[in-house]
Order: C-alpha cells, then structure tokens, then sequence
C-alpha cells in the first residue's frame, strides 16, 4: 500500500472513530513526535528519597520480594 493510500484511509478510520481510537491515535502520534506539553523533573526530596531506597538495597536492609510474594501482596493473598 502506497503511504498516501495509507493517509486517506487512515483519515477515513481517523474521521469515523470513536472517542477512545481518538485519544489512542492522538496519544500515539504525540509520543511518536516527541511532542510533551510538560517538562518533568523529580523534586529534590524524591531524588533524595530514591538514594536512601537505593543504600538500603544495596546494604540489604531493604525487604525484597519475589514475582510470586509481591503478586500475593498486590491481589491481598498475603499481607
């Protein structure tokens, strides 16, 4: 299929879609293009936040989980 036949058939698809194909092609576009409306940026507190939880993973004084311990937490199996 030529790129212009895939424009005006993506446009027909565009034009008759509902409102969630809408935002998905919107959002795809968006990221594809690099096109952010906002600058993001951790604050100082969540980079010094991330350090100590980086220390104490590396010191093993953090608690870790496997896949199945954290999946038993996250449905409430396992407290």
């Amino acid at each position: 299929m030529e790129v212009t036949s895939m424009r005006q058939k993506l446009h027909q698809y565009i034009d008759k879609s509902d409102d969630k194909l809408l935002k998905l092609m919107y959002a795809l576009a968006k990221e594809y293009n690099g096109d952010d409306d906002f600058e993001f940026e951790f604050t100082a507190a969540e980079i010094q936040g991330f350090e100590q939880r980086r220390e104490q993973r590396l010191s093993g004084t953090s608690e870790t989980y496997n896949w199945n311990d954290a999946k038993d937490i996250i449905t409430g199996k396992k407290k």
